[in-house]
């Protein structure tokens, strides 16, 4: 069996020896150009280099920092972490806030029909006057996370609203750090900067964690810098509480805080990243669990980002910046998914030999360029805990990434088909009021 392999390998290398020589340098160009779009390389490391060589020039020239205006006053900021059957971990959510440096805060914890001791965990919190805990106890059951966020937003009083995942531990200045660009009166809403904190569980978890420090932490900041960062994450972000009370608060629908982040900005109001606001939150340790949750992100994304809010694609909505990373998201996310399967089976259908050293060679390439991210996000993020244990992860990277591309490829055929529209994230009590696009 192995002389077999072995003859079969030979057999395709001289094959394509015999290919390289046939082609010339403008054909094999046009075979490499769709791998390398297709594996996102733009997308996602022209801001690894941007970040590399922003870091450099503040190191050369020692660089500080540019002071950002902070807000002169302290006034009170409304906290809500809404969650379902949290019992493991609510309480370190809840402690964390408690220890936060920022002294006037309203803790409202929404437990919405928990089935196990989510309540439970929290109730000796409530011996602190800051801390408030509400209850779903409807007998229709739960009522999804969308409502959770609108329960504590009718509750809350301060001039922020500060949004949080209950499975979520917070670093001690989160919320100062959230709340200072809010010293700029046209900011309505501040994305928090979210990290993996159970990144030694698993291979899958390590890839997660080399994932969002390339995502978030850098591709954020590549995007605040040029005011076109479309979304604050459902895990951790901070709204101007009034401007979201006059937006309708979240509405109930799959990916509710990419649309609670649009609408805002259709509203005329800024969204801002803060990377020292980190938070480190639980991500699925099990390749399965990756997949179900992500189907469920891009089909969300996809609703809101193309179904719902197409208008701004338009520049003179949100301006060009905005618009042109909104079309980059649209691009990759559902053209380049649409192609990719169509591309792969032509090159596969009139040419395997040169398909398969195509898709070979653009992997290996991307595997390299992985590791060399590990060592981007070592010199330019500071709060990734030991990036160096990523780098085994990084050389499978492009594996991960190839089948959240085919998980990516059916949420986008579900949703054009509209199959399965309403998804079991939110119960059908949500769905029945819930509106379509």
């Amino acid at each position: 069996m192995i002389e077999r392999a072995a003859a079969a390998l030979v057999a395709w290398l001289d094959a394509v020896h015999v290919l390289w020589s046939s082609y010339g340098g403008l054909q094999w160009l046009l075979w490499f150009a769709p791998a390398v779009v297709f594996l996102e390389l733009p997308r996602y490391y022209l801001p690894l280099l941007w970040a590399v060589l922003v870091r450099v020039r503040d190191l050369v020239w020692r660089r500080e920092p540019v002071p950002k205006p902070v807000l002169r006053r302290r006034p009170l900021v409304s906290v809500v972490v809404a969650g379902l059957n949290e019992e493991e971990i609510i309480a370190k959510a809840v402690r964390s806030l408690l220890d936060q440096d920022y002294p006037y805060l309203e803790i409202i914890v929404v437990d919405d029909h928990s089935t196990d001791r989510t309540s439970e965990e929290v109730r000796p919190f409530l011996v602190d006057p800051r801390v408030r805990l509400v209850r779903n106890n409807a007998e229709r059951g739960r009522g999804g996370r969308p409502s959770g966020s609108n329960f504590g937003l009718r509750l809350a009083r301060g001039e922020f609203l500060v949004s949080l995942d209950a499975d979520t531990t917070f670093d001690r200045h989160l919320v100062t750090k959230l709340i200072e660009p809010f010293a700029d009166p046209t900011v309505g809403v501040v994305a928090g900067n979210v990290l993996i904190r159970n990144w030694r569980e698993s291979l899958v978890a390590r890839l997660q964690a080399l994932e969002y420090a390339i995502a978030i932490d850098i591709n954020k900041r590549w995007t605040d810098a040029r005011d076109a960062t479309l979304q604050a994450s459902g895990a951790v972000g901070a709204f101007r509480r009034q401007a979201v009370k006059d937006i309708g608060g979240w509405e109930q629908q799959l990916g509710e805080d990419t649309d609670v982040s649009l609408r805002m900005i259709k509203a005329g109001w800024k969204l801002r990243f803060a990377p020292d606001a980190v938070a480190r939150t639980e991500c699925p340790s099990k390749l399965k669990q990756v997949m179900k949750q992500r189907f469920r992100w891009d089909r969300g994304g996809m609703r809101a980002f193309f179904k719902k809010h197409y208008r701004l694609l338009d520049p003179r909505v949100a301006g060009f910046w905005f618009a042109f990373e909104l079309f980059t998201e649209f691009f990759f996310a559902v053209v380049a998914t649409i192609v990719y399967p169509i591309y792969v089976v032509c090159m596969l259908w009139t040419n395997p030999a040169v398909a398969m050293f195509v898709l070979l060679v653009a992997n290996v390439a991307y595997s390299l360029l992985s590791v060399l991210s590990v060592a981007a996000v070592a010199i330019c993020t500071p709060r990734i805990e030991k990036p160096w244990a990523l780098l085994g992860a990084a050389v499978v990277n492009p594996l991960y990434k190839e089948v959240l591309r085919w998980v990516r490829f059916r949420a986008t055929v579900c949703e054009l088909l509209r199959i399965r529209y309403e998804d079991t994230f939110l119960p059908m009590s949500a769905w029945v009021h819930a509106k379509r696009y």
